[in-house]
């Protein structure tokens, strides 16, 4: 018999079932289940840009409501935040906040809506505001300390987007 994990199997004998293994069974696919890690895409905009124009799949929480937030988050998960483009530095603050809460999975995403707009890559909303179209280069002395940087490229991989 092939047994794959989560399957549930009952075993009969003499009419009565192995109950013990199956709560064993069916605590270990649910373990696995809450512990396995997903990534989650953050837009940290206030909601109007969010409605107008955001990666598709990602969640809003504007920055003003962050930090109230955080305990509402999974720390097994990996998290991507972004704002509007280069100069916005509302997501790495962001994600300082998720690391000082003992979040070790996070990065940002320093382009923001405006370069994954200008990539082509899929977006979610009418993209009407006009900072969409703007000039968007990387800060000559930007530094984000120990935050961890996701390119577009690499964030588009991770989010399967063909």
């Amino acid at each position: 018999m092939n047994l794959k994990k989560c399957d549930i199997i009952s075993f009969v004998l003499n009419g009565k079932l192995f109950s013990l293994s199956l709560i064993f069974l069916l605590a270990g696919c649910w373990a696995s289940s809450i512990t396995e890690s997903k990534l989650v895409v953050i837009n940290v905009l206030d909601p109007d840009y969010f409605q107008d124009c955001h990666m598709t799949g990602s969640i809003n929480i504007p920055f003003e409501q962050f930090e109230n937030s955080i305990q509402n988050l999974r720390k097994t998960d990996r998290y991507v935040l972004y704002c509007s483009n280069y100069a916005c530095t509302a997501a790495p603050f962001a994600a300082e906040m998720l690391q000082k809460a003992g979040f070790n999975d996070v990065f940002v995403f320093p382009g923001g809506i405006v370069e994954w707009y200008q990539q082509g890559y899929p977006c979610t909303g009418n993209c009407l505001k006009e900072y969409l179209k703007e000039e968007n280069e990387p800060m000559v002395d930007e530094d984000h300390g120990e935050i961890k940087i996701i390119s577009a490229e690499d964030l588009k991989n991770q989010l399967n987007v063909v």
